[in-house]
């Protein structure tokens, strides 16, 4: 169950004027300052309630999205030159690391 933003903020109204009542006695003003702040942390730390007013979100138009993308749907060959193997009696592989 869901307790309203309204119903919090009178029961923070509430403790401040407790407070202020007992000015003269520093523990019991303490205490009604730390169930504000606890008041106040009910009501940061929640989900922000749904009004139905969310911004809807911007749509990509096909165009767009073909200029950003590029033509992805054509394959285009694989134009990478053949590698010519190094032939050395040294050697023992392909590896960089071959001397």
């Amino acid at each position: 169950m869901a307790i309203s933003d309204q119903t919090v903020l009178t029961k923070m109204m509430n403790e401040l004027q407790e407070a202020l009542n007992k000015s003269g006695q520093t523990n019991v003003v303490r205490e009604h300052v730390r169930a504000v702040r606890l008041l106040c942390d009910l009501i940061l730390d929640s989900e922000p309630e749904s009004t139905g007013t969310t911004e809807p979100k911007p749509s990509i138009d096909q165009l767009e999205l073909k200029k950003m993308m590029g033509n992805l749907g054509q394959s285009q060959p694989n134009t990478t030159p053949p590698t010519r193997k190094i032939d050395d009696e040294e050697a023992n592989g392909d590896s960089i690391f071959d001397f």
